[in-house]
């Protein structure tokens, strides 16, 4: 008897440890969901007014970013999307202490817009640097 219970614990463990990962996998995930945007974040969305009533896609970064190509969108549950996120950026919050500059173009180039700390800006199209235009960002200036 004692020889079955002796296999059946590393039986059962062995069935439950990928369940406990996964939920703390998910359990992780609120904590990076959009609408938050807490320091030090600057928090990009897909969509005018920071994706009021629509396809909750966005992407927090904390440093410079010289190429959006590539990069993706995260969804409503935190996860990254096949979405690519350059040229799509309609609205953004500044959390980081400082100022952003987004910029048309790759390798901080083109026509731009800053963004100082605490800045919401729900509707970029007003902005120089315009609707899904966004190509990089930088921290700290405007060139």
């Amino acid at each position: 008897m004692h020889v079955k219970a002796r296999l059946l614990v590393p039986a059962v463990v062995a069935l439950l440890l990928p369940l406990s990962l996964t939920t703390t996998a998910q359990a992780d995930a609120p904590r990076i969901l959009a609408g938050s945007c807490v320091a030090p974040n600057f928090c990009l969305f897909e969509n005018n007014d920071f994706n009021q009533g629509n396809t909750n896609h966005w992407r927090d970064i904390t440093h410079n970013d010289s190429d959006f190509r590539g990069n993706h969108w995260r969804d409503g549950n935190g996860w990254l999307t096949d979405d690519d996120m350059n040229d799509e950026t309609s609205s953004v919050k500044n959390r980081t202490g400082g100022s952003v500059c987004l910029y048309q173009d790759p390798n901080y180039t083109g026509d731009r817009s800053g963004f100082s700390d605490g800045a919401d800006d729900g509707y970029l199209a007003n902005n120089a640097i315009g609707d899904n235009r966004a190509s990089s960002a930088e921290f700290a200036r405007c060139r």
